[in-house]
Parts: C-alpha cells; structure tokens; sequence
C-alpha cells in the first residue's frame, strides 16, 4: 500500500500538470484520475477524490520542494519516468502541448532527477 503522503505529492503533481495551461478542462481531469488510478493502483472514485485533494494542497504550495521530495524519496527511477509520463498525456489530454505545459513537465521531470532523454522518450510515448 502506497502510503498517504507519496500519494498526495503524486495528486498534486498531476493537478498541476491539469492547470499548467490556465485551462483545466475535463480530457485533462479525466487524464489526471486515470494516471493516478495507474501510478497508485486506485479505483475511478478513489482517483478522482485524490485529485481534488491534490488540487487543495497545490493552492497552499509557494513552490514543489515537497511533493518532489516525497516522490524523489520513495520511488524509483522507473517510477518516476511513469509518473513524467503520465504528466505528459494529462498536458497532451486537450490534443495541444502549450508551451507552459511543456516548461511545466520538462521542470518536474528535472526536480525528478529524471534524464531528459528519458523524458523525451515518456514524451513521444504519450502522444502518441
């Protein structure tokens, strides 16, 4: 069982992949509830809470240092290459990649200790 703490870091880290564009429309949300559903093995209801709870915590935030360090701390590079992805499909979810959206993934995934050719190779993976 993933514990409380990782899951919500994870949550919010997806519900600002939703808002990076200043436009959270409803591809992106279902986008954001399906890869917590994947990354966290929850249910549609469960994702779907969590990421509500995600975007409560992200309005606190002044900047990532602690959900990047959760994350950082308690998965694994594969792990973490998945979850760059998934932040991937939620900003490609509106069928566009605004620039705020790609500076938005490109900086989680380095704070993520993520490669950038991995990142890129999670980029291509989810557009397609």
């Amino acid at each position: 069982m993933i514990h409380r703490e990782l899951q919500l870091a994870v949550a919010v880290l997806v519900h600002e992949a939703r808002r990076a564009d200043y436009a959270e429309g409803g591809e992106e949300s279902a986008a954001g509830e399906r890869a917590l559903a994947d990354l966290l093995g929850l249910e549609a209801g469960e994702s779907a809470a969590l990421l509500a709870q995600g975007r409560e915590k992200a309005a606190h935030l002044t900047s990532f240092y602690a959900p990047v360090s959760v994350i950082k701390r308690e998965l694994g590079l594969e792990d973490r290459i998945r979850l760059v992805e998934h932040l991937w499909r939620v900003s490609f979810a509106d069928g566009e990649l605004s620039l705020y959206e790609d500076h938005y993934v490109r900086k989680i995934a380095h704070l993520l200790y993520v490669p950038n050719t991995q990142s890129m190779l999670a980029r291509n993976r989810a557009k397609s």
